[in-house]
């Protein structure tokens, strides 16, 4: 007997999207996600994706024990692009921003709160941070890439206020002149 998977259900104009996570992998229903793209997916359409984007699994389906057909997430982007339709990149935003994190925070293990890796995107690029105790949290070394910098006139010396003193403090400063 197969079991029984209980997806995360998400809502989006009014349509419902099952959806869960298996072995780190995401899967979504193909008859939903076929609603979403105005489309109906059976077995026919999504024989042209590969053999290991698409499985049937007994899901908890409007709370009933139902074999459904999913699809990956790789699948997902696969389907988006051959049956284009302007309204898909919404969608597939939709799913890329709001579904699919919430999808793996909710099936993350929490680690005894360990420091996970994340990136924090900041004016003039990404920036290389740790999430712990529900904060950003970022490396010493790389603090000056976020403060600005302004020359001084007359002179090669490149002043960055109070951060540059603390710097200087630490690392040997090659702007500095000496």
């Amino acid at each position: 007997m197969e079991p029984l998977y209980e997806p995360m259900v998400f809502t989006r104009h009014k349509l419902k999207l099952h959806a869960l996570i298996i072995e780190r992998q995401a899967w979504f229903c193909a008859r939903d996600l076929g609603r979403m793209m105005g489309m109906f997916f059976e077995e026919r359409i999504t024989r042209k994706l590969a053999h290991d984007e698409r499985r049937s699994l007994v899901l908890s389906y409007y709370g009933e024990a139902r074999e459904t057909l999913m699809v990956s997430e790789s699948a997902v982007y696969a389907l988006l692009i051959y049956h284009h339709h302007p309204e898909n990149q919404n969608l597939r935003q939709w799913l890329t921003y709001t579904v699919l994190p919430r999808l793996r925070e909710a099936h993350t293990p929490t680690q005894n709160n360990l420091p996970t890796p994340g990136v924090l995107e900041w004016q003039t690029g990404e920036l290389n941070v740790v999430h712990w105790q529900n904060e950003p949290w970022i490396r010493l070394r790389d603090m000056p890439c976020l403060l600005p910098r302004r020359n001084d006139v007359g002179t090669r010396r490149t002043t960055d206020g109070w951060w540059g003193a603390i710097r200087r403090g630490f690392f040997k400063d090659t702007s500095a002149g000496g």
